[in-house]
Order: C-alpha cells, then sequence, then structure tokens
C-alpha cells in the first residue's frame, strides 16, 4: 500500500480482530504461517491508541499513527471500506474446495487463493499427529487380572467401534464403563442393550452420577460456557477409584481420528505432544523426580492418566499456571466439578493414593483409522456395526458426530455463538472435526456439509433442544 493511501486510510480493526487489555486477538482460522500466531501484544500506548478506533476519523488523528501502520502492515487494521463482512448463514458462506471448512461456522476461517482453508493447507503437517497419549495397535493381554482393558462407552459410533474391534478382532478381556447421562440418546441405549447381547464376553458397568451433584455441576458449566457438555470427565470420577482397585493395565481411548487433530487447530494441545519421542522424553523427566523421591515410576499411560484426573480433581497445576498455559475447557470443568464437594472428595483421595503408589491403569489411545485398516471410513463402520453388535444409527443417517448425545446441537450452537460474538477463543469443535473428517476421507464432503446445514447447531438461534438442556438446570 502506497503512504498516500494510508495516510489517507479511514483505520479500522480488521473483522475478527478484539483487543483485549494489551493484546489483539484473532478470532479464527488464518492461513499458515500465522495459523497459530493469532494473539498479538501491544505496549499500554498502542493499546490505547487501537481503543480509540472508530471508523470515522483519518489515521493522522490518533495519537500514536506509528503503532497502526505498524498494524496496517500485517493486515490487522485495515480502511473502514476493506473491512470484511461475515456471512449470514451457512448458505451465504464461502467453503473450502476440499473439505467442508466454511467461513460461517468458523467466523474468521481464511481460504487462500486456491480455495483452500488453513486444515488443508496443513494436512500433511499435521497428518501423522494421532494422539497426546501413547498409541498402542495392539493391547498386550494381562494374565492374573480379570480384564486386558477397559474404555468408556457411550453407545455412539466411535466407542462402539472401540468395543468391537478390542473384544472381537484383538480378542481382549474388556470391561466397559457407560456413564449414564441425562441426555443420552435412545438410539444410544439402544445400542448399548444389542452390545451386551451381542457381546457376552465383555462386562458392562452402567453408572448414574447422584442427580443433586450433577445438577449443581451443570448449573456451574453452563454459566461458565453456556452449554453443559463435561463428557468425560464424569465418568473419570464415578470410575477411577474402581480401575485401581480392580487393576486394570489399561484404560483405552479411541476417539474419532478428526477429534484428535481438532486439539491441534483449538490451540490445546501443540504437535509437538503428539511425538512418541517427546511423550516418552516427558515421562523419563517425571519418572526422574518420582525416583528421588522414592516413588514408583509410571510406565506408558500412566502418567497421563494421572494428570488427567489430577485435572479434574484439583484443577491445573501451579506450574501450568505459572507458564501462562490455559486450557478454557479444563478449567471450566475443574471448576465445576468443585462445586460438588461431597461428590468429588472420594475421587480426591483416590487420586492422592494413586499419587503416592504409582498404582493405576495406563491411559492410551488406539488410532481409529489404523484399526480400520487405513481409514475410519464413517459409513463403512455404521454398516459394520449394525451387523456385528446390532448397533443403532441416528434418525439422521447422514449425521456422523457425537451420535450418543440428544443434546449435542446445544453444544454446537453454544460454541459457535460464543466464539462468532467474540466471548471466547475456542473454535466450534464440530466445524472443525467435519473439516478435517472430510478433507481425510472419512466421511465425503457433501455429507459433512449436509450434516452442517440440517443436523447440527450452527444457526442464528438456538435449537429446539436448548430447552431440554436448560429444564436439567431447574
Amino acid at each position: 500500500m502506497e503512504q498516500k493511501e494510508v495516510d489517507a486510510m479511514i483505520p479500522v480493526l480488521q473483522n475478527r480482530w478484539k483487543l483485549t487489555g494489551t493484546t489483539l486477538v484473532y478470532y479464527g482460522l488464518p492461513q499458515p504461517p500465522r495459523l497459530f500466531r493469532r494473539r498479538i501484544s501491544l505496549s499500554p500506548s498502542a493499546a490505547r491508541t487501537v481503543a480509540m478506533l472508530d471508523g470515522r476519523r483519518p489515521l493522522e488523528d490518533y495519537p500514536n499513527p506509528s503503532a497502526l501502520r505498524r498494524l496496517i502492515r500485517r493486515g490487522v487494521v485495515v480502511d473502514v471500506k476493506d473491512r470484511k463482512a461475515a456471512p449470514a448463514s451457512l448458505d451465504e458462506a464461502r467453503f473450502c474446495r476440499r473439505c467442508a471448512a466454511n467461513d460461517y461456522a468458523i467466523p474468521g476461517l481464511e481460504l487462500d487463493e486456491n480455495g483452500l482453508c488453513p486444515i488443508c493447507n496443513t494436512e500433511k503437517r499435521f497428518r501423522k499427529c494421532k494422539n497426546v497419549l501413547p498409541v498402542l495397535d495392539r493391547i498386550p493381554t494381562s494374565p492374573g487380572k480379570k480384564y486386558d482393558a477397559a474404555l468408556f462407552y457411550t453407545g455412539g459410533k466411535d466407542s462402539s467401534y472401540l468395543l468391537w474391534h478390542l473384544a472381537r478382532v484383538q480378542k481382549l478381556r474388556i470391561l466397559a464403563l457407560t456413564w449414564e447421562t441425562p441426555f443420552m440418546s435412545p438410539w444410544a441405549r439402544e445400542s448399548i442393550q444389542h452390545a451386551k447381547a451381542h457381546l457376552p464376553e465383555v462386562d458392562f458397568l452402567v453408572e448414574r452420577a447422584p442427580d443433586a451433584a450433577l445438577k449443581t455441576i451443570y448449573r456451574e458449566v453452563y454459566r461458565r460456557q453456556k452449554n453443559v457438555c463435561i463428557c468425560p470427565s464424569v465418568a473419570y470420577v464415578l470410575f477411577f477409584q474402581r480401575l485401581v482397585d480392580w487393576e486394570v493395565p489399561f484404560l483405552i481411548l479411541g476417539n474419532e481420528p478428526a477429534q484428535c487433530r481438532n486439539l491441534i487447530y483449538n490451540g490445546m494441545a501443540p504437535p509437538i505432544t503428539f511425538r512418541p519421542g517427546i511423550q516418552r522424553l516427558a515421562r523419563w523427566g517425571v519418572n526422574l523426580g518420582r525416583l528421588l523421591t522414592l516413588r514408583r515410576p509410571f510406565k506408558a499411560g500412566q502418567m497421563e492418566l494421572f494428570f488427567t484426573v489430577r485435572q479434574l480433581a484439583f484443577g491445573p497445576a501451579g506450574i501450568v499456571k505459572a507458564i501462562g498455559w490455559r486450557n478454557e475447557l479444563v478449567e471450566n470443568t475443574a471448576a465445576s466439578l468443585a462445586m460438588a464437594p461431597d461428590f468429588l472428595a472420594p475421587f480426591q483421595t483416590a487420586v492422592r493414593q494413586a499419587e503416592r503408589s504409582g498404582t493405576l491403569p495406563g491411559l492410551v489411545h488406539v488410532d481409529l483409522d489404523d484399526a480400520a485398516g487405513g481409514c475410519y471410513d464413517w459409513a463403512d463402520v455404521k454398516e459394520l456395526l449394525a451387523k456385528e453388535i446390532g448397533w443403532v444409527d441416528a434418525p439422521a443417517k447422514d449425521k456422523g458426530l457425537h451420535t450418543s448425545c440428544s443434546i449435542e446441537k446445544c453444544k454446537e450452537w453454544s460454541q459457535f455463538s460464543r466464539f462468532r460474538d467474540m466471548e471466547s477463543t475456542i473454535l466450534p469443535f464440530s466445524a472443525v472435526e467435519l473439516a478435517l473428517a472430510s478433507g481425510s476421507g472419512s466421511v465425503d464432503r457433501e455429507t459433512a456439509i449436509s450434516e452442517l446445514k440440517h443436523h447440527s447447531g450452527f444457526t442464528e438461534k438456538p435449537p429446539a433442544e436448548w430447552g431440554v438442556m436448560v429444564e436439567a438446570l431447574r
């Protein structure tokens, strides 16, 4: 831009930028190399100048125009006529030409000159990022133990596939743990009953949280994030002590591959934490400290489970707060659980005992792409599960995400609306996951877009299920 054009500008913050204190935050998904550079720290003087931007005065009318010029060069401050407009609906959105990503469901999404989104432009870079947990292709058997492994089982597509894979393909002795939430979908409940009939070799354990405690927790998490989605945190509280007492060697997670990589784009897990070598190095450092304090070292997965349950029991560790790392969901969940101290107390005791003894299961991951032979194809998985264990699909056959929850649209709408209104930095999970899944071949692009348009919470007003969620808070 020529100097004369800059001087003649009526400066304003580009759409999706917001000043918070002395930090400019981009609420969107920019192209690399800015993909993870969504914050700009300003001097107090520059922040005061940015706060004055009103879209009515020329550049030289502001007290610190040099600070604005630096932001103009970065495209953060633009002329008022160049400020981007946001689409009003999915029908007006610009879609990535390769996947289901769009700038309505993900406000602030940038497309490059080829029509590709940042997710597709970094797909090769993050393709091998499987999980922040140790990934095992095969779970070892444990002679002398009653169970080889346990898993959290919701009756949804992914946990049903993991259950079938572990029990029938790997032929393990499995304990399936179900937290019966108030919002389990009817088809998930039916799927659980069918699985019990089709998999007699599996032990199923179903538990409910105390109504009063759960309502207290839900009220707090709703106050914080306008939804009640805290799965599977309560399951850890309900089942951790028994997993330890029964000496279950492994607790296995098998999230949809797109859900795992969503953590990267949401800034919740840096790509480096997905590297097995880094995971081993972190475990070595923790174990060195444990050995020096005469405590048993952690095996693969045990450290990961300990830090998971510790955060739920006591909130983020002091060192995490000290280095400034934040995970809004973890903080909200831990603070909400703390509102029910009587419910949480036995869990806290069990976590303290596990820290001292080092006796707890290993929390590990099974990659569903690998388990499915290379690509976790949703349509093929649904067909297999219906045939093998009587799995029941949602009435909307082109819905693939989170099929076990009857109020999933509420989480989608709250995440979408809070991000759209720049109240939260969390990118809407389902929008990112559908983009990842359609880009990787788990679901075709047209089906993913249909799910967004017809079976999701990406709408202007709250979904019809909102009343069901709010009623549970009363």
